[in-house]
């Protein structure tokens, strides 16, 4: 068995659902993280178009890959928990699939900021797809964090995926 990298997330395949988890240190405060995950205009820089209103019992829609003239990634649902700058619980409805549940939690780290991400209620050839997608996210919101230009999903996506593709 291969040790993953140190950025990799890791699949979890259970008889009724699968998960991806991450979690990834930033050189940076929580403070900076959370407002880099929560706020539409950081957002914007490195996941996508984020609209609604992110506290408990709000809604939210993030409309992905507005990068790509192809794509039509629009995933919505429920804010659950909003504790800033500490926890963000989400249901997570994107088309085609059933509907899942996301929880990002930053908290302070010698290194800096930690933040981990945990997608539950997939189905295995979801959380597939999810694995390699957080991680291009992940890597470009670490762009983001350190004031670095955000590489494009399509640069990361093919090595990314191509991680997790049998994973589980």
């Amino acid at each position: 068995m291969s040790t993953p990298a140190p950025h990799d997330g890791t699949v979890t395949v259970r008889e009724d659902a699968a998960e991806v988890t991450f979690r990834r240190v930033y050189a940076t405060t929580p403070d900076d993280l959370w407002r880099a995950v929560t706020e539409p205009e950081r957002a914007r820089r490195w996941l996508g178009s984020l609209h609604g209103d992110l506290q408990a019992g709000g809604t939210y829609e993030l409309r992905m890959g507005e990068d790509r003239p192809d794509a039509d990634d629009v995933a919505h649902g429920e804010v659950l928990v909003c504790d800033p700058p500490h926890a963000l619980e989400l249901t997570w409805r994107f088309p085609g699939e059933e509907q899942s549940h996301l929880r990002v939690t930053v908290a302070d780290d010698p290194g800096g900021a930690v933040l981990t991400l945990v997608h539950t209620g997939l189905d295995t050839s979801s959380a597939r797809g999810y694995g390699g997608g957080w991680h291009v996210m992940l890597d470009r919101l670490d762009d983001d964090v350190a004031r670095r230009p955000v590489r494009s999903w399509d640069e990361l996506y093919a090595d990314r995926a191509a991680r997790y593709a049998a994973a589980g």
